[in-house]
This record gives structure tokens, C-alpha cells and sequence, in this order.
């Protein structure tokens, strides 16, 4: 009796979420079925109103389409311009983000169960598409030839973990680059920060392209190593969580290195040169 009272309960919470949420956007027509089947404990229920969103887009339904792409596409300028704010590359971003998020069967927004708001999704797959988007821009530059496709959007449930030890990671990101020798420090401040190429590094540091690729490589592999032990040793996650997360930090470490060697640029005895 007990175990039916529960499941009654449950299935009036379900159906309690769906008429709100069904409320919450008029003229958008989604199957109480394909609601419930997405609806994961109350973490997604908080977010009712964007899993039903979600739902028709998944769906097709012209009009949630063009509310997702008003609402939440039109909105990520401020995200994407952290990157790069130029008009071109914030619309290409857009473009990306449209074709990825919501065409085919592939669509990404199929993926998405309400852990966390849709804003904060949408904003994190901005990002990830930005970076991956300067990336993929500045090594074609660098190297002159074609490179991997763009990397998978950014699972919810990581982002959340981002999202909620973004301060831890980022202190430990900042203990690890200033526990890197001087030489190491001017490196990443070299390539991610004034945008030199492996060529202008090799030729103010007076030694060869290898040399500075092995050199940039070893330099980054150390800072992530100091990270993953310090987040260890400071955060209760699992394994796999942890994991998660440090490929995450791995992804935008570009970013995370041109933001925290911007604000701690190196003094003139890092090294016995500097760039003209």
C-alpha cells in the first residue's frame, strides 16, 4: 500500500510539472509521454519549463524553434565575445550552434534532461563551439593544414560540475601556473597570451619548432597533472567525475591560460629574451 501511495504521489508530482510546463509556453504542443520519459528527479523538474522547450524542439515544432533560437541563440553574444567579439565569428558561432543543437537526428538538444536551465546549457555549448571555433582557426593558421572536426558539446552534467567548482578550478589552475619554472611561465605566455607562432618562439628563444612544440606540450601536461591533484586532493568526486572535469579544463585550457598569464604577465628576468 505503501509502495502504490509512493508511485501515486510520483506520478502527481510528473503530471503536476507538465501542466506548468505546458502553461509556461501556449501554442507549443509536446506529449505528456515525451515529457515523462525526460523527466529526471527534481533537479529536472526545477527546470520543467525548459525540458518541455526541449521536448518540442526535439519534436520539430516550428514555433518552440524559433523561440529557442530568439531566446536562447540570439542570447550567447556576451559568452561568445569573451573569445572573440567580432560580428562575423559571434554569428558563425550562432550558425554552428543552430545546426548542431537542433537539425537532424543528431541534434543536441535531444540530450538535454533538464540538469541545469537551458541557458546555462546553451551558454556552455557557446562556449565550447567558440573555443573549439578559435582553435581550430588559429592552429590551420599556425600549421597551414586541415585539422579534426570540432569536439562533442560539453555533457550537462559536467557543465554542472564546472559550474560549480569553477572557483576551485580556477585557484588551482592559478597554483599550478605559478609553480612552473619562470622559463615555462614565459612559454604559455608566449604562444596563448601574444599569439606567437612556434616559429617566432623558436626564433627568440633561439632553438628549434620541436624543440618549442615538445616544450609547450611538456608545459601544459604539467599544469593539468598540478591541477588534477590538487582538485583531488581538495573535491569529493568520484573517479570518473574528476575525470570528467579535468577533461573539461583540458578543453578550454587555451582560454583559462590567456586569461590567468594575461593577469600575471611575466617580468623581464623570466627569460633572456622577449619578442619584438
Amino acid at each position: 500500500m505503501q509502495i502504490a501511495r509512493s508511485v501515486s504521489s510520483e506520478l502527481d508530482e510528473v503530471d503536476r510539472c507538465f501542466d506548468e510546463a505546458r502553461a509556461a509556453w501556449p501554442g507549443i504542443a509536446v506529449s505528456f509521454a515525451a515529457f515523462a520519459a525526460r523527466l529526471e528527479g527534481e533537479r529536472s523538474r526545477a527546470n520543467a519549463g525548459d525540458l518541455y522547450l526541449a521536448c518540442a524542439c526535439s519534436d520539430g515544432n516550428p514555433l518552440a524553434l524559433a523561440e529557442f533560437d530568439r531566446r536562447f541563440i540570439g542570447c550567447v553574444r556576451d559568452a561568445v565575445a569573451r573569445i572573440d567579439g567580432s560580428y562575423d565569428f559571434v554569428a558563425e558561432v550562432q550558425q554552428i550552434l543552430r545546426e548542431r543543437l537542433l537539425v537532424g537526428a543528431g541534434a543536441k538538444i535531444r540530450d538535454y534532461r533538464g540538469i541545469g536551465t537551458l541557458s546555462s546549457w546553451v551558454r556552455t555549448a557557446a562556449v565550447r563551439t567558440a573555443l573549439n571555433l578559435r582553435r581550430t582557426s588559429n592552429q590551420q593558421a599556425r600549421h597551414g593544414r586541415s585539422l579534426e572536426p570540432f569536439e562533442p558539446l560539453l555533457d550537462p552534467e559536467v557543465a554542472l560540475l564546472r559550474q560549480q567548482y569553477a572557483p576551485e578550478i580556477d585557484q588551482a589552475l592559478r597554483r599550478a601556473i605559478a609553480r612552473l619554472e619562470p622559463g615555462e611561465r614565459l612559454l604559455l605566455h608566449f604562444y596563448y597570451v601574444d599569439g606567437l607562432t612556434l616559429a617566432r618562439i623558436a626564433a627568440v628563444e633561439h632553438v628549434g619548432t620541436t624543440t618549442v612544440f615538445r616544450r609547450l606540450s611538456a608545459a601544459s601536461k604539467k599544469v593539468l597533472a598540478a591541477v588534477r591533484a590538487d582538485l583531488s586532493a581538495r573535491l569529493h568526486l568520484t573517479t570518473s567525475s574528476l575525470d570528467s572535469l579535468i577533461r573539461h579544463v583540458h578543453h578550454d585550457v587555451e582560454l583559462s591560460f590567456s586569461q590567468i598569464l594575461d593577469h600575471a604577465a611575466p617580468t623581464a628576468t623570466d627569460a633572456p629574451a622577449q619578442p619584438q
